[in-house]
């Protein structure tokens, strides 16, 4: 039980890192964020494609590749929140909260990178 617990808090504190980081308009922890979900996904069965995503995202990120980086955010948003229906409980809205932050960061990169949202 205790570690669906901490697997909550990353979930939560991810979103306010995500969040406050659209807010301020900066990457400052992404790398520290990403690399902690893959080392927390690499665990788990089933999250290969989404390990790979969020690799490449790292490296996008590191290379201040916009483009990039709000494609994969799309894309990861859209995986999280399908991956918050297989979830139960309160840990399905957690993961799916976390997957609407995504595709807003992916929405605001875009935007800043001149790209305006669809």
């Amino acid at each position: 039980m205790a570690e669906t617990h901490t697997e909550a808090e990353h979930i939560e504190k991810t979103i306010g890192a995500l969040e406050n980081s659209i807010e301020k308009e900066t990457a400052t922890g992404s790398s520290t964020g990403i690399t902690s979900w893959i080392k927390t996904l690499t665990e788990h069965k089933g999250f290969q494609t989404i390990v790979h995503d969020l690799e490449k995202l790292k490296e996008a990120v590191a290379d201040k590749d916009g483009k990039k980086i709000y494609t994969l955010l799309e894309k990861l948003g859209d995986e999280t929140v399908k991956a918050a229906d297989k979830a139960e409980g309160k840990e399905s809205a957690s993961i799916k909260n976390l997957g609407k932050s995504l595709l807003k960061g992916a929405k605001l990169v875009k935007k800043l990178t001149g790209e305006e949202a669809k």
